[in-house]
């Protein structure tokens, strides 16, 4: 399996990359369910929806799963990776970027 961590730094950068090292690490692992702790290999903290193709891309080609999260509040493990893999966080995409007042 590869280095998925590296994988993702080399397209998103490093600081948009969380390994265990990370002291914000361990609250991805978890939600506001009473599940318990489920820890990914990684968190992709994107930004962009180009950021979130580049992610599920990586994931696809080396067959890893990937959990979406948001702001991780739910309450039924949603945002709980069961079988590890990639976080994909959404929490740093807060730019509005339309607004159809129409739709």
């Amino acid at each position: 399996m590869p280095d998925i961590s590296h994988l993702l730094s080399c397209e998103l950068g490093d600081r948009r990359v969380l390994t265990p090292a990370a002291s914000s690490f361990d609250d991805y692992g978890r939600d506001e369910s009473p599940l318990g702790f489920f820890p990914p290999d990684c968190v992709a903290l994107c930004e962009t929806a180009e950021q979130v193709v580049a992610v599920l891309k990586i994931a696809s080609e080396h067959r890893i799963p990937v959990t979406p999260r948001g702001a991780g509040s739910g309450k039924v493990g949603g945002a709980l990776p069961l079988r590890g893999g990639i976080v994909l966080s959404t929490e740093r995409m807060t730019k509005i970027l339309e607004i159809d007042a129409e739709d």
